[in-house]
């Protein structure tokens, strides 16, 4: 299978090449194109343009621009023969896109070829292993996500890039703060798992607190400063969840996954340790791990779009409905950046 990437940034070198090598090396190098003419990874065979990647007769094209760009990308892709499209998280990167992106995908033919993919949204062991049967059984789920943090000169705490541990030179603003840029894996994972137990899509969160990467709080009208930790309250699929986000975590960082209380007293928990996933149920003294080895984009990669029992093949009616999900769940956040700041 012929892949090609639009956007060639820190996310396609560190995260989807390296998988691509472990699970599929007989896929490359593949054909990739940026508008930045010094970004040149190992691998990949640039384009001269976004035309020309796409006269290539590729079986899946990547957007993994800038997700303010990932619209106008999608709608020329959504032009060409490519037969599947999957755009990297956020889908979007405003409200406003959000209806133009409906209006887009209101076509079954368009709609069946556009995954939007949070990677996140294939840690749903906790159902694959049987840890949980029924949504009933559930009293209430936790989701984390908090990242390791360093420190600049002067003692603050800055934010370390997710893969090569060397501290992020970015200057983040929102509406690159966590409630968008990491809640939406955290949200994504708990919405799978619902789903998987047979729950409804519905779900209504709040901001409870909301502050800066120097701990001051968020306040109404500040439209530039990004969240860097935030807890958000509510409802998915009827059963209560409370989320924790935080940026910066300290050199050794926190939970990454969820926390699930069940009636019968168990404690069942999915977490990230180190390069594997580790899953646990605790019911008083004893205790039951898991363990599955591999980053989660290879996993990804192999069990939702490049595997021989992608979603696409074994499932394609999930395509569109995979995708509905994960955009409303942009919209839910985004729409929380809103209440937070104000309009703007």
């Amino acid at each position: 299978m012929l892949s090609g990437f639009v956007g060639l940034g820190a996310v396609v070198e560190t995260a989807y090449l390296p998988a691509l090598r472990n699970r599929f090396n007989s896929s490359l190098p593949c054909p990739g194109f940026d508008v930045q003419p010094n970004r040149q990874p190992d691998d990949v065979t640039r384009c001269s343009s976004l035309a020309a990647l796409l006269s290539h007769p590729l079986d899946t094209l990547f957007i993994t621009t800038a997700s303010l760009n990932h619209l106008e990308v999608l709608e020329l892709a959504l032009a060409s023969s490519v037969p599947r499209i999957v755009v990297e998280k956020p889908v979007v990167a405003t409200l406003s896109q959000i209806a133009t992106l409906k209006t887009l995908l209101s076509t079954p033919d368009a709609a069946s070829r556009v995954l939007a993919l949070d990677h996140w949204m294939t840690r749903t062991d906790i159902v694959r292993l049987g840890l949980i049967e029924r949504l009933a059984d559930v009293v209430k789920i936790e989701g984390f996500l908090q990242e390791p943090s360093g420190f600049n000169d002067a003692g603050e705490p800055v934010a370390l890039n997710f893969a090569t541990g060397e501290p992020d030179t970015r200057t983040l603003r929102h509406p690159d703060g966590v409630i968008l840029d990491i809640g939406t894996h955290v949200l994504a994972m708990i919405r799978e798992t619902v789903h998987a137990l047979g729950g409804s899509s519905d779900m209504d969160l709040q901001v409870m607190q909301a502050k800066d990467r120097l701990g001051k709080t968020i306040s109404k009208g500040d439209v530039t400063t990004a969240e860097g930790e935030a807890h958000l309250q509510g409802l998915v699929g009827g059963v209560p969840v409370d989320i924790w986000l935080k940026k910066y975590a300290g050199p050794s960082g926190g939970q990454k996954g969820l926390r699930i209380t069940l009636r019968d007293g168990r404690i069942v928990s999915h977490d990230r340790r180190g390069p594997e996933d580790v899953l646990e149920s605790v019911q008083g003294d004893s205790v039951q791990q898991w363990r599955i080895p591999g980053t989660l984009y290879e996993r990804c990669l192999a069990e939702q779009i490049l595997g021989e029992q992608s979603l696409f093949t074994r499932c394609p009616q999930e395509v569109p409905r995979t995708t509905r999900r994960r955009l409303e769940e942009v919209e839910l956040l985004l729409s929380l950046q809103q209440r937070l700041r104000g309009p703007h």
